[in-house]
């Protein structure tokens, strides 16, 4: 492993977990609730993230192709953020209980999606095809994106108990991903 502890992308989650927090209270999203399913999904999603930041540890990154690839990616993910947050606002002349306009238009978990997406970001910085723990770090990846569906899943049909008919066709209009 070389490089300085600050040339190592342990801390690049925590900043993505900040900055969606800052977009969410700048950009007021009043409707977008807490976490979904209940403790257990929030409890994995903590864990989740600190082994991801013990697995980044081990990652270094240099300023190069890759660092500013991932950095463009993980703006991506931010903008869909941003973008799933102003749907989220309180729309006085939109009185449906289910938000499908905007982001969620598009797809149903986009906020999701967004999160994935500064994942793969902060993986390509530390792009290292020599390296190990690289490829640990992808396999990690794939079984973050398997569990993230099962909470997608876990959360619609919590969501057709909370809207009912109004959400089922939601769900027939637009698609859960892309």
């Amino acid at each position: 492993m070389d490089g300085a502890w600050y040339f190592r992308l342990f801390y690049m989650p925590l900043i993505n977990l900040f900055v969606s927090i800052i977009l969410y209270k700048t950009i007021k999203a009043e409707r977008m609730t807490g976490p979904g399913p209940g403790r257990f999904w929030t409890i994995l999603y903590f864990v989740e993230l600190a082994i991801l930041c013990g697995l980044l540890w081990f990652v270094s990154f240099h300023i190069n192709w890759a660092f500013w690839g991932g950095i463009f990616v993980i703006i991506s993910g931010h903008s869909i953020f941003a973008l799933g947050y102003i749907a989220m606002r309180a729309h006085p002349e939109k009185k449906k209980t289910v938000v499908d306009w905007g982001i969620y238009g598009i797809s149903r978990n986009s906020h999701m999606i967004a999160a994935k997406i500064t994942t793969l970001g902060v993986i390509i910085m530390g792009w290292d095809l020599h390296s190990m723990i690289y490829y640990v770090l992808w396999a990690y990846f794939l079984l973050e994106i398997m569990l993230t569906h099962w909470y997608v899943v876990s959360e619609e049909k919590m969501n057709i108990v909370k809207f009912g008919d109004e959400y089922k066709e939601y769900m027939k209009r637009v698609p859960r991903y892309l």
